[in-house]
């Protein structure tokens, strides 16, 4: 009898077993075929196109970098809706987390199509895999810019985990910087060689010769920088005048000479307008007007940007454009020590923005502002009178575009601080680099969190 009711056992657990593993996922499968896992990628894409912000960025991120920076002026911020927009950085660290998960579930999902996609001599199937590398590329460049401390000279320092293949149960540890820098490069590079031809898809070559001219950039991998962004100029050259005027006055369109830009679904436009509503409760910083003393009356950029009241009327873009290849150019040419090529390619940007404008010569470039909130550039030097005209074309030509919280990050990550309520909120120099999530620093052993983050999250 006894023995019978452990058979009667064993049986019962072996039914029950056996009924737990037949249970279907309820449709949920991995895709087959080349149209299968397009889907999977049309999902993302219909995602930047309605201005979610993982891949590309949106208007709210947009807004929010502008906010965390020494472009719009927080002590000045009128309520009460300014209390819809973050005083500083420290509002937002915790939600940066969520951002750190999103960006791996994407490259999960590309991970999936990388591995599972039998179909790859097709022209879909190239566009497919083309894609997905492209994509997943771009994570790897958000973490590293998001999630990493600068890159200049820092190649040893704390990357992201590198995951390149779909597996549950995977617990990476954090790579090196220049690990991976060469992820996403190899990841771009892949994407360039399946030449992705269907527009549908987003990430053309165009556009990811302009990441890798940012992600060099980014690097301080200053002559393939040069490559790429002229690679970029020679097809999309810069806009002037009302070709430009009309490229940055198109909120929801992409338009001109941009390569790839979020929320660009028509029925947005309210989202768009509110995002705007609310940010322009803080008016424009004061040292971001000044740029523009010489020149206001020429530079198209001028009355484009705020009113004489210092309120903000230019529109928020979360985009990729060639001025940004012609500034990426100027800047790697001087700290390759071309500083004839880098004040030529100066100069050049300057006459598509500033009707009558007299070249610079290294003899009547402005000295550098001693109250500018950047003192050093990203190698550590002291600024030189060429490269804070640069920067300053920089800072003027991506007001609005969420450019600047990364230009202070890769130039010194100075602290700035403001006051509400006879409070002081402090940018400290290890925020620029965000958290990685709790959960995933106490599932994961051996997983190092950023600096400064142990106790403050």
């Amino acid at each position: 009898m006894k023995k019978t009711f452990i058979i009667l056992c064993i049986g019962a657990v072996l039914c029950s077993c056996t009924k737990y593993l037949d249970i279907k996922p309820y449709g949920q499968t991995i895709p087959q075929t080349a149209e299968e896992f397009s889907a999977l990628l049309h999902y993302h894409l219909d995602l930047i196109d309605q201005g979610e912000e993982t891949i590309l960025g949106n208007i709210s991120s947009v807004c929010d970098y502008e906010c965390y920076t020494d472009n719009l002026e927080a002590i000045l911020q009128s309520y009460p809706k300014g209390n819809y927009i973050p005083l500083y950085i420290g509002d937002h660290l915790n939600d940066k987390q969520l951002y750190y998960s999103n960006l791996y579930a994407v490259i999960r999902d590309c991970n999936i199509i990388i591995d599972g996609l039998e179909e790859r001599n097709t022209q879909v199937g190239k566009d497919v895999l083309g894609t997905a590398h492209a994509i997943r590329g771009v994570c790897y460049y958000n973490l590293l810019r998001n999630f990493c401390e600068p890159a200049v000279n820092n190649g040893n320092g704390l990357g992201v985990p590198v995951v390149t293949h779909f597996d549950m149960e995977d617990r990476v540890l954090r790579s090196t910087i220049s690990q991976t820098v060469q992820q996403a490069e190899s990841d771009m590079l892949a994407a360039i060689s399946y030449d992705i031809s269907d527009e549908i898809y987003r990430f053309n070559s165009d556009v990811m010769r302009g990441y890798l001219a940012r992600l060099y950039f980014w690097a301080g991998n200053w002559s393939d920088a040069i490559v790429y962004a002229r690679q970029v100029l020679e097809k999309y050259p810069l806009l002037s005048g009302n070709a430009y005027l009309s490229m940055m006055q198109e909120a929801t369109t992409m338009t001109g000479n941009m390569l790839i830009k979020s929320c660009i679904h028509s029925d947005k436009r309210a989202e768009y307008n509110s995002a705007m509503d609310y940010v322009a409760c803080r008016p424009v910083s004061k040292s971001l007007v000044d740029l523009y003393d010489a020149d206001k009356g020429n530079d198209i950029r001028y009355s484009l940007s705020f009113s004489s009241r210092r309120i903000l009327i230019k529109n928020a873009f979360s985009c990729l454009r060639s001025a940004e290849m012609q500034l990426i150019l100027a800047e790697s040419l001087y700290h390759d020590n071309d500083t004839e090529g880098a004040l030529s390619a100066l100069n050049e940007f300057r006459r598509n923005r500033i009707t009558g404008v007299t070249d610079y010569t290294m003899e009547t470039l402005p000295a550098v502002n001693e109250d500018d909130i950047i003192k050093e550039d990203a190698l550590g030097n002291s600024m030189t009178p060429l490269l804070y005209a640069i920067l300053n074309e920089r800072r003027k030509e991506f007001f609005m575009e969420g450019d600047r919280w990364y230009e202070l990050k890769r130039n010194g990550r100075p602290e700035m601080w403001t006051t509400k309520n006879g409070l002081k909120y402090t940018t400290f120099e290890y925020m620029y680099t965000f958290p990685l999530p709790v959960e995933d620093i106490e599932l994961v052993e051996g997983l190092v969190q950023n600096p400064g983050y142990d106790e403050a999250i």
